[in-house]
């Protein structure tokens, strides 16, 4: 379906705190019900979706539609409390050993960006630490019931440490899952901000009851930014959740997310994302911002070629493909090459499990891995070449 049709435009009108008399009217025209839902879920906008229907316009919404939202939505709500309760004894368990933590995304940032817990699809436990605490971390995480997957050798894991940002503990057989972060990015997405600095500036906000440390105003919408750009900014709930968590900060001090982006080498990382708010929301950034960000104009002409885009591509992109918006998004051209030549280099996660190799060997990893990829390129271009005969 092309952009202007009307099940994109509720979506598109949904995707915000607040909504206009625009979704009424949206609602008179043809919709197909299926459609609608499945996008939705797609860009992580169901719980917004859900409230907003039900609030504004439940009256003209079909009932058999109104009700699997209702059950999306309860069994959303019912995940959410379930790993609240869990992240915060996790967050307590850290705490109360005196490593430093920061909760951030999932229901906590449901809460800055839109009010309430409930309004972003449920996920799992993000949580950041100093790289140095890991071990710890790792130990208590095991000491009530976590398992770090997958498991590594020593030597995985200490190229996994110093390459990789994160990995995820699971327990309650996958339903629990903790995102360990130690850093914010990994190397092969160049993005100069240490998880130490952003562990020395938290703020603290309540989350059930319950003080929790979290990032600061700024740091949330330079992190914001860059996540949404290293997965080529293909949800639309992630720029919904960035240009509402501005709205929600009228105190933001625009100067220093502008110094900290450029320190970052991210400035039009967050010029890209400044001007998605702009092209999809109606929240109203400051002009000397975005000149700031974006004097040249190129990150708005590249927010518009993602909104053409936007309900067409679905899905993890192709390295090429990340490797040319790679180019155009990073402040330095060395960047996205340095960039590119890690994501063939150096092993991941698929790597290890691919491949047992003794600890002695583990450098053959990095010869392997390019092996890997080329692979299942190659068995994805066959594929492709055979559907189109």
């Amino acid at each position: 379906m092309n952009h202007s049709c009307p099940e994109n435009q509720l979506i598109l009108c949904c995707a915000r705190r607040e909504v206009d008399a625009e979704l009424r009217s949206l609602l008179k025209k043809e919709i197909n019900w299926e459609y609608l839902f499945a996008t939705a879920q797609a860009h992580g906008l169901l719980p917004l979706l859900h409230q907003h229907l039900t609030s504004v316009a439940g009256d003209v919404v079909p009932g058999h539609f109104l009700s699997r939202l209702k059950r999306e939505s309860v069994a959303n709500s019912q995940n959410v409390l379930h790993l609240i309760g869990k992240q915060l004894r996790v967050y307590k368990l850290l705490k109360e050993n005196s490593i430093p933590v920061a909760l951030f995304k999932g229901p906590l940032l449901a809460q800055m960006a839109y009010g309430e817990i409930s309004l972003r699809q449920a996920g799992d436990i993000d949580l950041l630490i100093d790289r140095q605490h890991f071990d710890r971390a790792r130990s208590l995480l095991e000491s009530v019931g976590y398992e770090m997957f997958p498991r590594l050798t020593a030597a995985q894991l200490a190229s996994h440490l110093s390459n990789h940002c994160e990995i995820q503990f699971m327990r309650d057989e996958w339903f629990t899952v903790v995102d360990l972060h130690w850093e914010l990015a990994p190397r092969s997405f160049v993005f100069k901000v240490k998880a130490e600095e952003v562990l020395s500036r938290l703020q603290s906000v309540s989350l059930a009851g319950t003080m929790v440390e979290t990032f600061s105003d700024e740091d949330l919408v330079l992190y914001q930014a860059m996540h949404g750009a290293k997965h080529l900014w293909r949800r639309l709930e992630w720029i919904s959740s960035l240009a509402e968590s501005i709205r929600s900060s009228p105190a933001m001090n625009w100067d220093t997310v502008v110094e900290r982006a450029a320190s970052a080498r991210a400035t039009r990382m967050l010029g890209l994302g400044l001007r998605l708010v702009e092209e999809f929301s109606n929240v109203r950034l400051p002009a000397d911002v975005l000149a700031a960000v974006d004097g040249d104009r190129a990150m708005q002409q590249m927010a518009r070629s993602i909104r053409a885009q936007l309900f067409t591509n679905f899905g993890a992109a192709d390295s090429t493909e990340t490797n040319l918006y790679n180019l155009r998004v990073m402040d330095r051209k060395r960047d996205a090459l340095i960039s590119a030549l890690r994501a063939i280099f150096v092993p991941t996660l698929p790597d290890w499990q691919a491949l047992a190799l003794p600890a002695p060997l583990h450098s053959l990893y990095y010869a392997y891995r390019p092996l890997r990829l080329s692979k299942s390129y190659w068995r994805r271009l066959l594929s492709s070449g055979e559907r189109d005969v």
